[in-house]
């Protein structure tokens, strides 16, 4: 069973008089929210329920609706945060998101209450609700919902894209977001850099560490000593950072000579993480434990001299 509720986001100023938004600006940002539903509706409901975001026909000046519905597994039965009525449920989701209008307590309303000052504290409180500290001890209370929201990569980089990106451009003053008759939510060029989406930290991933045999590509003796490398012909080369300090002492008193191709047999240590660009990876070779040239000759059946 599905039902479906509709909202407005509108786009406002003088480079919208002409009833004309440019297809490459306005692209970005209906994937943008529909982003930002999908992603809503997976931290707060998992699997319980699916939305698809659809696109009305019309444009009229500067403004586009969408129709937003949201599906129900009803097998499944898993529904704890929403309200089980499926316009409430679909509803309510808007209003933790923020684009149910003025009356909506969502995500898009606490960046703004926040106003991007230090949470010095977050307090849960046993019903679920969460009391942020701001500084000059100023507390905001909010529901745990908005705070997944509030925490997530995605949600807020789907912001950063519908909101943000679009009132940084020239002529585009204002964005409003309502359900039905409400009083739209308002974001204007005054506040829309709130909704910049912040840097998170890094964070790793583990560690490994293996024997493996590394093809010289290029030294480097600056003070990271990245070397490039390559494992085999038909894989891309990589930088690896030596971390042999008696292998580059030996290096920097010319006792080893290199060759183009030389391989390295080494202890490669291997670091993975995740950053706003996604995941990455780093290498360090801990040990060189065998230098080998790549100097070969052709073998042949040669007999010793006979005495």
């Amino acid at each position: 069973m599905s039902e479906s509720i509709r909202f407005e986001v509108v786009y406002d100023g003088p480079a919208l008089d002409s009833n004309e938004m440019d297809a490459r600006e306005l692209a970005p940002a209906l994937v943008a929210i529909a982003d930002l539903l999908e992603e809503a509706n997976r931290l707060v409901n998992g699997e319980a329920a699916q939305v698809k975001v659809n696109v009305r026909g019309s444009f009229k000046s500067g403004s586009f609706g969408i129709d937003f519905t949201l599906f129900y597994d009803w097998l499944k039965n898993l529904l704890s945060s929403l309200n089980s009525d499926p316009i409430s449920g679909a509803l309510n989701l808007l209003e933790i998101v923020g684009l149910a209008g003025s009356g909506a307590a969502g995500v898009i309303q606490l960046i703004k209450r926040i106003k991007g000052r230090n949470i010095t504290k977050a307090e849960e409180l046993p019903d679920g609700r969460v009391i942020f500290t701001i500084e000059e001890n100023e507390r905001i209370e909010t529901r745990g919902e908005v705070v997944k929201l509030y925490r997530s990569r995605k949600v807020r980089e789907a912001l950063d894209d519908a909101i943000y990106r679009q009132l940084e451009r020239d002529g585009i003053d204002e964005f409003r977001a309502s359900v039905s008759a409400r009083l739209p939510e308002v974001i204007n060029k005054e506040s829309h850099a709130l909704y910049i989406a912040p840097e998170f930290p890094e964070e790793p991933l583990g560690e490994t560490v293996t024997d493996a045999h590394l093809q010289i590509v290029a030294l480097s003796f600056n003070e990271n000593n990245k070397w490039r490398f390559s494992r085999s012909y038909d894989e891309q080369p990589f930088f690896a950072s030596i971390k042999d300090d008696e292998f580059l002492g030996r290096v920097d008193r010319r006792e080893i000579q290199f060759a183009k191709g030389d391989i390295l047999k080494v202890k490669l240590r291997t670091r993975e993480g995740v950053t706003n660009r996604g995941l990455y990876r780093e290498y360090f070779v801990d040990k060189v434990l065998d230098h080998r040239t790549m100097e070969r000759q052709l073998p042949l059946p040669i007999e010793p001299p006979k005495e």
